[in-house]
């Protein structure tokens, strides 16, 4: 064996990578929903204490976790009032009720209708990675400063943020910090804006009522079915119709539920969707023509709509200062940085967290790209075929196709990106040196 060979298996830091990427593999072959991270908890809460991080994380919101490294006791603390003392860095846990269909991977989900195709999978295995960073190094944070890991349940729904608010998750921080993957965004690329970054999202419920009769005698009732499918075409019409063609905002009919038996027609339709939008005002006008459009349209067939509209995570809203520093530690790093794309009308409960109103702190949401040619890195894709089949494998794994598509799989390669992001983040903010640059562009 070479030197250098010999130097990158024995190098402590690669194996940190390693041991991310085998966790990574280890929560996506066992995913859970909101609110029941339960094993997810509990391995997260194990690799912490495995890797020297932390022994004593904390349950908040059920099945969340709070952890802190906390810098050297003893020394003096910096007498600057305004010195930020807390950052506290956030990784989403749960899955989606979805089935994956990635068949050839070793690693695939154990559980049925159950799936991270999100990546929030890679994500807690990037915070561990940059925990476990910062943990090495805590005797060079300063005195008085601390890191603070929240490893947050139910993203996806109910929501988890709020909760881990109320539960006192963000108690003494300054500052808070979190990111996700994006399969279209070029590997290694940030991808942020100071502002409005993703949607405000709602969820709507139209339950189209007409009067069922036989299926033979359609003119003895009111279809709901017919009138129902009306309601979705013309809900379609509103934001190209109904708000400025400047005015980020979409209406998408999800769900369309009705009838028992091929030969009645029903007596009631239920649609569902959602909302998604970046501008308060836009919101009110969307909630106003959809309660418009559901019953004027309803009523062109003899039936009646009645509508409930639920609004839930607030925009992500990135705070103008921590946009600065996520652009700083990325060009550390020398990362392309972009605002293509952005904003987004995908949404995040991460809003909460940097929602002062909501109990949140100043803070900044980013994007790490995951886009790569299809066979880079075939060695680790660890799939279940035989060699002359692989190629075809790594050509669908690294498709690069989004977050909830059936396909999805967290590209790994984004682990050490998104944790060095973390740490020169947290260099800018507590004003400390954990890496050199050699050290931090080993990690790989």
């Amino acid at each position: 064996m070479s030197a250098s060979k010999k130097r990158k298996v024995d190098d402590p830091l690669a194996a940190l990578v390693r041991r991310a990427v085998a966790l990574r593999r280890e929560l996506h072959a066992y995913p859970e929903p909101g609110f029941e991270e339960k094993e997810t908890q509990r391995r997260i809460r194990a690799v912490l204490a495995e890797l020297d991080v932390c022994a004593d994380a904390r349950t908040c919101a059920e099945t969340g976790l709070v952890a802190d490294i906390a810098g050297p006791v003893g020394k003096k603390p910096p007498t600057d009032k305004n010195a930020v003392r807390c950052v506290a860095l956030r990784s989403d846990m749960d899955a989606l009720r979805m089935t994956e269909k990635n068949e050839c991977l070793a690693h695939r989900s154990r559980h049925e209708g159950v799936a991270h195709m999100c990546g929030h999978d890679g994500h807690m295995a990037s915070l561990v990675l940059a925990a476990a960073l910062v943990a090495r190094r805590k005797d060079r944070l300063p005195a008085g400063a601390s890191v603070r890991l929240l490893f947050q349940p139910a993203e996806e729904g109910p929501g988890g943020a709020l909760p881990m608010i109320m539960d006192g998750a963000l108690e003494g921080v300054d500052e808070c910090y979190g990111f996700h993957n994006w399969p279209s965004f070029p590997l290694g690329e940030v991808h942020v804006k100071p502002g409005a970054l993703m949607a405000h999202v709602s969820e709507f419920t139209i339950i189209v009522k007409g009067s069922g009769c036989h299926a033979s005698q359609p003119h003895a009732g009111v279809d709901a079915v017919l009138a129902g499918s009306a309601v979705v075409q013309a809900l379609h019409t509103i934001t190209s119709r109904s708000t400025r063609s400047d005015e980020n905002a979409v209406v998408s009919v999800t769900q369309f539920h009705a009838g028992e038996a091929t030969n009645v027609l029903p007596d009631s339709a239920v649609l569902k969707g959602t909302i998604r939008d970046l501008d308060p005002a836009v919101f009110d006008l969307i909630e106003k023509r959809i309660t418009e459009v559901s019953a004027g349209v309803a009523a062109g067939y003899g039936a009646t709509a009645e509508v409930k509209i639920d609004s839930m995570y607030p925009v992500v809203f990135n705070h103008a200062a921590s946009y600065d520093h996520v652009v700083a530690a990325a060009g550390d790093l020398g990362l392309p940085v972009s605002a293509a794309g952005l904003p987004m009308l995908g949404a995040e409960d991460f809003a909460y967290l940097i929602d002062e109103k909501m109990g949140g702190v100043p803070g900044c949401f980013f994007f790490v790209g995951g886009k790569e040619d299809a066979v880079t890195k075939l060695a680790a894709l660890d799939v279940n075929l035989p060699e002359a089949a692989k190629v075809g494998a790594a050509s669908a794994l690294r498709s690069n196709c989004m977050c909830h598509a059936t396909a999805y799989d967290f590209n790994d390669n984004i682990i050490p990106v998104a944790a060095k992001m973390y740490v020169k983040i947290l260099e800018r903010r507590l004003g400390c040196a954990l890496y050199t640059d050699d050290e931090l562009a080993g990690l790989q």
